[in-house]
């Protein structure tokens, strides 16, 4: 009578193992999206502080090297500026675009009819952007805008 019941016990065992591979089976794969959704925003969180950097330094080398002696009223065509650009957009995870811009420290518009003097602001605006790598969430997205601007006062 022991021998009998052994064979049972063995059935339902193995009925049991198949239950759990499946279970397994779906709560890992909500647990890889997840898990692969938080990655994504680690990434996202990482590139808008890259591109906040990138902004506060070519702002800063803007408030300095820009605008001395120009008569443009609100654009900056300066090589420092170029060249941090150039350097700030190597941390970044895209190709970046730049705003720079001499800007009224009251109405935070270009001045109109003269040219940016020490107390205005100098503006950078960086944009960039990547792509998720979750495929469901990259694909609900597609690449994701990461922008940020920068105010830094002109003092020569």
């Amino acid at each position: 009578m022991v021998h009998a019941l052994r064979p049972r016990a063995n059935r339902v065992a193995h009925r049991s193992d198949g239950q759990t591979l499946t279970e397994f089976a779906l709560v890992i794969t909500v647990f890889l999206v997840v898990l692969l959704g938080v990655f994504d925003a680690g990434r996202a969180i990482f590139a808008f502080n890259g591109t906040s950097q990138a902004a506060r330094q070519v702002a800063r080398v803007a408030s300095v090297a820009c605008f001395e002696g120009t008569t443009t009223a609100t654009r900056c065509n300066s090589t420092e500026v170029a060249m941090e650009q150039a350097a700030q957009g190597v941390n970044l995870p895209g190709a970046a675009t730049w705003l720079v811009r001499c800007v009224d420290p009251f109405t935070g518009i270009p001045p109109t009819g003269r040219v940016c003097k020490v107390g205005d602001m100098v503006e950078v605006r960086a944009t960039t952007s990547f792509t998720m790598i979750t495929p469901l969430i990259a694909q609900a997205f597609g690449p994701v805008n990461v922008a940020s601007t920068s105010q830094v006062e002109i003092f020569r």
